[in-house]
């Protein structure tokens, strides 16, 4: 008996090797995979139900007895249902074909234990210990305590027999032996889940390593060699060393450069003390890769002990583009690429201890604000650019040429004479006066002033400017008129209908002074307001001005910045400043519902109300190319009609008087 008892054991642990052979998962969800799987533990209990342990009742039957609800149970308990049904069926089949008088019993044994098997399965995962061995003791002994009460089914007289024989066996030595199996089942699967985690972990590596398409990667162990790499790897080596990577080969002796190794071994030498090091290579042969950041870490054991590298290098090269961009732009300016006002002032800090004698060039440019107002911003940018280059390519290279502020600049000359400066500013003003910008002559000032005692910095460049204002205000005065006039005449070139308007408008205005009897000086301004009172024009585009038709709304709100555009051109010359205002208001109506302020009656100056006479006059005789023009009379009547509200009603009545005296009927 005893004999037959360990052979249905061999049996029973031989599942466990064929399995472990199979590297089947208790928990697979491929369903071919579990029907083998069911079926291999059904084959298993078949065998160990073909050698049973005999028991000899005394009479002529002999009740068979086995491991069979070791098998199932515990197999049930770790294994997917479906393969504990299948193995069950084949189980609960051949018993029945076995056929005897412990038929019923087998069958209900095989169901139990397999039942009780699944039910396990289901508790072990929310309340049961990880003690396994305990644990399938328990489930053994509920097991075999309901296989043993299963043996009533026997006939009474056999039942009485058999249970005091098999008790004690089955509830100490079967669930000892069922625990050692859920102890050998429970090892392969902590082994083929372990497997799986090796497997999922060197994926993962290999996605980690091979994921990032800019990222190099190696591991080197205690003598250089390589470990591990990735493709970027093999690139880099290939293509900026010329060096073919594989395992184990010598990361120093693949460089072929003994300087470059020397550097590379010294560094390390220092990780492979337990330090970390991050450097910046900057690449020579790979095109794309201009720099590359390393950073080489140790690689420890469980006892914090160096056992090789780590090396990572990324493309750093469009980063360090953006940072040389971003500094150039917070040292340069963005308009003239010059250096800017914190550059220069750091630069100062370097230069104001040493380098004596230091001289610091201030330059101005005359009337920007004049032609931004009259050309736009764009056109103001255009000439601040101009002089920009024309001071870099006259000062000498060690300059530090600055654009300091809107229309100045500021200039530190090392190791110079304020004669040394003078020279080069005479030849600046040569070039930049014979240099004709949209008509009009480009004119700069200058203030120049010498350091020679440390620490003076301040006081100096102050003395520069005290200067350049000083020659600014003989230089900018002339220069403002002659810009005024450069623009009229720009003006005319863009639009010729208009200078043929503005000296009609003029010779107008005379004669309302004449007829008013101003005094001389008064009809002169008078004139000369009339042929300046549409300067504003020149701000406005030519195919406005020359529109053939209609004017859109959008282009009349253009036209009604003329007043205010000529009045900041004229405003800003000495010579035209009194005329200023009333170019301003040429355009109020007496009602008030003029433009651009508003103004009505009396606050519209003098000269203002004769000039809107004189151009509504002019602009209603002659022809639009929308419209005929209107005859003397006809216009006159449109004034008088309009006094009071559009003009002022004395000067109309006035200037009717005028226009009939001068002008034959037309």
């Amino acid at each position: 008996m005893l004999s037959d008892l360990v052979r249905n054991s061999i049996l029973l642990f031989g599942l466990i090797f064929v399995y472990g052979a199979l590297n089947f998962k208790p928990n697979e969800t491929k369903r071919i995979k579990i029907i083998v799987a069911g079926l291999m533990i059904g084959f298993f209990t078949i065998m160990i139900m073909m050698y049973p342990w005999r028991f000899e009742t005394g009479t002529s039957a002999t009740i068979f007895y086995d491991t069979r609800s070791v098998i199932l149970s515990v197999a049930a308990a770790f294994f997917n249902p479906l393969a504990t049904l299948i193995a069950m069926i084949a189980s609960v089949t051949y018993r029945i074909i076995i056929g005897g008088d412990g038929a019923i019993a087998g069958v209900l044994s095989i169901i139990t234990a397999s039942g009780i098997g699944l039910l396990w399965r289901v508790l072990r995962k929310k309340y049961m210990k990880k003690n396994v061995f305990f644990e399938f003791i328990i489930l053994g002994f509920i097991v075999h305590v309901v296989v043993v009460l299963c043996q009533l089914a026997l006939p009474w007289e056999k039942a009485m027999i058999v249970i005091p024989a098999i008790i004690l066996p089955y509830l100490t030595l079967y669930p000892l032996v069922g625990a050692i199996l859920a102890i050998a089942l429970k090892n392969q699967i902590d082994r083929l889940e372990a497997n799986d985690k090796i497997r999922q972990s060197e994926l993962l590596l290999k996605a980690s390593i091979e994921s990032p398409s800019n990222l190099i990667m190696c591991s080197l162990d205690k003598n250089y060699n390589h470990l591990t790499f990735n493709e970027m790897h093999i690139h880099f080596m290939k293509h900026e060393f010329g060096a073919n990577v594989s395992l184990q080969t010598n990361f120093l002796e693949s460089l072929n450069d003994d300087t470059l190794s020397k550097n590379f071994k010294s560094k390390f030498d220092l990780v492979l003390q337990n330090h970390r090091i991050t450097m910046v290579y900057e690449c020579h042969k790979i095109e794309g890769i201009k720099y590359v950041e390393v950073s080489i870490n140790p690689i420890l054991d469980e006892q914090d002990k160096v056992i090789g590298l780590t090396l990572f290098g990324q493309d750093i090269s469009e980063k360090r583009r953006r940072e040389e961009e971003i500094l150039h732009i917070s040292y340069h300016d963005f308009l003239t690429n010059l250096y800017n006002r914190r550059y220069f002032s750091e630069s100062i800090e370097n230069l104001k201890n040493m380098d004596l004698p230091l001289t610091f060039v201030i330059a101005d440019i005359n009337g920007l604000k004049l032609t931004n107002d009259a050309f736009g911003h764009y056109f103001g940018d255009e000439l601040i650019i101009l002089v920009s280059k024309t001071l870099q390519k006259n000062f000498r290279k060690e300059d530090i040429v600055c654009r300091s502020g809107g229309d100045e600049f500021i200039i530190a000359m090392k190791n110079s004479s304020k004669q040394d400066a003078l020279k080069i500013i005479e030849k600046i003003k040569n070039t930049l006066g014979a240099t004709v910008f949209h008509g009009i002559n480009i004119s700069v000032s200058f203030g120049v002033a010498t350091m020679t005692e440390l620490d003076k910095d301040v006081e100096t460049m102050k003395l520069a400017e005290v200067e350049m204002y000083r020659n600014k205000l003989f230089e900018s005065t002339s220069d403002r008129s002659e810009t005024i006039k450069a623009i009229l005449s720009t003006l005319y070139v863009k639009n010729p209908r208009e200078e043929s308007h503005s000296r009609r408008v003029s010779e107008i205005c005379m004669l309302m002074g004449e007829h008013l009897k101003m005094s001389r000086d008064d009809i002169k301004q008078l004139k000369v307001i009339g042929n300046l009172h549409d300067i504003g024009k020149i701000a406005i585009d030519e195919s406005v001005l020359n529109k053939p038709g209609k004017l859109t709304p959008e282009e009349w709100t253009l036209i009604r910045r003329h007043p205010e555009i000529g009045y900041r051109i004229l405003a800003a010359s000495t010579d035209y400043a009194e005329m200023a205002e009333d170019i301003l208001c040429h355009h109020e109506r007496w009602d008030g519902f003029g433009y651009p302020k508003g103004l009505k009656g009396e606050e519209i100056p003098l000269r203002a109300r004769i000039i809107a006479l004189a151009d509504a006059f002019d602009a209603m005789t002659e022809a639009r190319t929308y419209r005929s023009p209107l005859s003397q009379n006809e216009a006159i009547e449109e004034i008088r009609k309009n006094a009071g509200t559009q003009f002022d009603p004395i000067l109309s009545i006035e200037f009717i008087h005028m226009i009939t005296s001068n002008f034959e009927n037309r």
